[in-house]
């Protein structure tokens, strides 16, 4: 799929978390032109676009590009689904309890990040060349460990895509490398 697809599909399935497309639009922080279109999955949206609509969306840019909806949100596309169809006068008390899983998830995905052994930096060796480097939590903060990637992009906002993604999936400096390579490939 191309990035304008898996774009769009994502944004379809927060569609209808919203009462109407000018709230979606303005709590993603885009105006309606770029927002009809990314809805409709045209155009070539720029960085800053997927940047502003990853944040609004709560995702990594790399996770909305490939087309990724976090585990939570999946859970709560599953249960939304099973909600519709319940009998109407059921339908309102599911949603405010929905609602507070939702509140539930985004607590758990904050302590869990709190908690996390590895965060990633993007670190620059050479003008426009950006690796990964891993941080250890240690008893004092974070502390550099000795694992750094190869050079894999010249686009800032990529390695820093990828930083987010990978401490948000705590991933350990073992599968660093792989990691990567994976990730370009669905650039």
């Amino acid at each position: 799929m191309k990035i304008q697809e898996n774009i769009s599909v994502i944004m379809n399935k927060k569609l209808g978390e919203y009462r109407n497309q000018a709230d979606f639009a303005r709590d993603l922080g885009v105006g309606r032109t770029i927002f009809r279109s990314c809805l409709a999955g045209k155009g070539n949206p720029s960085a800053d676009t997927i940047e502003r609509l990853a944040k609004g969306l709560h995702l990594s840019p790399a996770q909305l590009v490939a087309g990724e909806l976090a585990p939570s949100d999946r859970a709560i596309n599953l249960i939304s689904d099973m909600v519709d169809t319940l009998h109407p006068t059921l339908q309102a008390e599911a949603v405010n309890h929905l609602e507070a899983l939702r509140q539930l998830f985004q607590l758990s995905e904050e302590l869990n990040a709190k908690e996390a052994r590895w965060k990633y930096v993007v670190a620059e060796p050479h003008p426009s060349c950006y690796t990964l480097r891993a941080m250890e939590r240690t008893g004092g903060g974070w502390a550099q460990s000795s694992t750094e990637s190869a050079v894999f992009t010249d686009d800032h906002s990529v390695a820093e895509a990828a930083a987010e993604l990978f401490t948000r999936n705590a991933l350990s400096p073992i599968h660093l490398e792989e990691a990567i390579e994976d990730y370009v490939s669905t650039l």
